[in-house]
């Protein structure tokens, strides 16, 4: 049986955009509450997305809703959970800031995402230190916690099997092949579906989902 990649839409910011990824078929949409982040939404934009979400959306057809957090505090993550509707909570597994494993914050090995940044070859066994169901495996930018538009050698992650979704530099053109590539559970994009840094282009995320939705890991 053929299995279709999942794919995630990071940094939706607009209504509109969300429109679109809903349509396309999009599994998962990030909200970015990074503050170093073009992408960055405020608690308000962000209540703004979720509620369309919930309210427009049959359920079958709404995809998760990621929260991204990168160096932020405590007290900011703890009111944002508390008081927004998401699926998951994505972390930098590298982040010193970020939640440990005995705080609440962190959430269950089933409801967070854990997001690493590849710097060489990795396998399951170099990866098992992180609790969650799924990863993402990106580019490494000592500055960043992801959505750099910079990609990496794809062939470095070719032995891991456990569930990830493969981010860094995708775009509409390459998405088909990074998954014939690395066979990966899901892919992620931000830079590769915007016009300029933290804007949407609506074209790009229709083209992005489509050719990954057109790729399934039957061979066909």
């Amino acid at each position: 049986m053929s299995q279709t990649p999942k794919v995630k839409i990071c940094g939706i910011r607009k209504v509109d955009d969300l429109k679109v990824c809903v349509e396309e078929g999009a599994d998962l949409i990030g909200i970015n509450f990074v503050s170093s982040s073009p992408r960055l939404v405020s608690p308000k934009e962000a209540e703004i997305l979720i509620t369309y979400l919930y309210t427009s959306v049959p359920s079958f057809l709404r995809p998760k809703i990621v929260f991204l957090f990168y160096k932020s505090s405590t007290q900011y993550i703890k009111a944002l959970l508390k008081n927004l509707t998401h699926d998951y909570v994505q972390y930098v597994s590298d982040d010193s800031l970020a939640p440990g494993e005995t705080s609440p914050l962190y959430q269950t090995k089933d409801s967070r995402i854990l997001s690493y940044r590849v710097r060489g070859k990795v396998n399951d066994d170099s990866l098992h230190f992180l609790n969650s169901e799924l990863l993402i495996l990106d580019s490494y930018k000592s500055d960043a916690g992801g959505g750099t538009g910079e990609s990496f050698p794809w062939e470095q992650v070719s032995e891991v099997r456990r569930p990830y979704l493969l981010a860094g530099g995708l775009t509409p053109e390459n998405v088909s092949k990074a998954l014939s590539q690395t066979k990966a559970y899901g892919v992620d994009v931000a830079s590769g579906v915007e016009s300029s840094p933290g804007n949407k282009d609506q074209e790009l995320i229709r083209n992005f989902i489509r050719n990954a939705k057109r790729f399934s890991y039957n061979g066909n």
